[in-house]
């Protein structure tokens, strides 16, 4: 059985399609699974990583706006479907997790009478599952979308460590908490802020969050702050703790009380599978997703929005401290809508099952 999975670019768009690929591969261990990616994309680095073999497309990303690289588009574009359909011979299964690379295979797929599937992860879809869900046999989403009737709800596909670390409640989330803020060199007492501003951090992010971080200690909270590799800045404070990059995000999140963050999907499904209040700062990206995650939050009660465009120091002092002050009401709302859905992965791959390869049974 030969499974193709697009969806590269960002990390967004990788992992959830990573824990799908282990899932398929813990059920199907025959499976022969081929990633099909972007050169230059969080693709390039994390697939390897897992041990999957992934080819590139040429970059064909649809223009926003008329330019040279929109001249060229249409030529990429063709070019990106032609390797489709060579990388898709012979294949079983085409999954599908959205981004400008995932187009051109849906299109492959669809001429080679392929099944697909696909995840969107975004509450507002992006084009290529907008033309992708056409053709699925299986739409599966993070959160119920407007007017797609034919979707499942199965919630976000999360890195393990992240889902054992929701699930932990009572005596084993503070033995845990305790012992993720020791590994990590973080006060034992008081709050702790954890700040990300993406894969690459955020500028703008760091250097507001450097401004307030006196202001915030002396209201006995400390700073975790993911600040991108190449961004660290020797700061003298035992209450500011800037780390580049961090692999095991799991302990981030326990030793936290509350977040700054973007509002990417996955960023967005690990708050609330964690149930902890944030304070959003929403890229004005794409379709304008990213406030649109956010808005949920804001809605229950858990969260702030802190526009990209008004983040200055004063701003996101002010926003914090909203939070640090209500806390008790934030933290409640937060931990009430926790995610109940934690196994994305696995209930996706069921549908896949079901709908696509019991017909395929002898191949695996």
């Amino acid at each position: 059985m030969k499974v193709i999975i697009a969806g590269g670019g960002t990390a967004g768009h990788v992992l959830p399609a990573l824990e799908v690929a282990n899932e398929i591969k813990k059920r199907f261990n025959r499976a022969d699974i081929l990633f099909i990616g972007s050169k230059g994309g969080a693709d390039e680095k994390l697939v390897p990583a897992e041990n999957y073999q992934i080819k590139y497309l040429p970059k064909a990303n649809f223009p926003r706006k008329i330019n040279l690289a929109s001249l060229t588009f249409f030529p990429r574009f063709c070019a990106a479907i032609i390797k489709s359909l060579f990388l898709l011979r012979n294949a079983t299964l085409a999954v599908g997790f959205g981004g400008y690379v995932a187009t051109p295979v849906y299109i492959a797929a669809r001429m080679l009478g392929i099944p697909t599937a696909i995840h969107e992860a975004n509450s507002v879809p992006g084009l290529a599952n907008r033309v992708g869900r056409k053709w699925a046999k299986v739409v599966a989403v993070f959160n119920p979308i407007n007017n797609w009737n034919d979707q499942h709800v199965v919630g976000f596909p999360m890195r393990n460590r992240i889902v054992e670390a929701a699930k932990l409640t009572g005596p084993d989330l503070i033995l845990a908490k305790a012992a993720a803020r020791k590994e990590l060199g973080l006060h034992s007492e008081g709050k702790v802020l954890l700040v990300m501003g993406g894969s690459l951090g955020s500028q703008k992010i760091n250097d507001a969050v450097v401004a307030i971080s006196t202001r915030l200690n002396n209201e006995n909270v400390s700073i975790l702050h993911l600040v991108g590799v190449g961004n660290v800045k020797a700061i003298d404070s035992a209450g500011y703790k800037p780390i580049p990059y961090l692999a095991t995000m799991e302990l981030a999140y326990l030793a936290a009380d509350f977040i700054i963050a973007r509002a990417g999907a996955g960023t967005c499904a690990e708050i609330e599978a964690m149930g902890l209040p944030a304070v959003f700062i929403p890229l004005s990206v794409g379709n304008g997703e990213q406030v649109v995650n956010a808005e949920k939050f804001v809605t229950r009660g858990s969260a702030k929005i802190l526009l990209n465009s008004k983040c200055n120091s004063d701003n996101l002092l002010s926003t914090v401290l909203e939070i640090n002050n209500s806390f008790v009401e934030f933290s409640n709302n937060a931990i009430a809508n926790k995610s109940t859905k934690l196994s994305a992965a696995a209930d996706f791959v069921d549908l896949i099952a079901e709908k696509i390869l019991d017909s395929h049974k002898g191949e695996f």
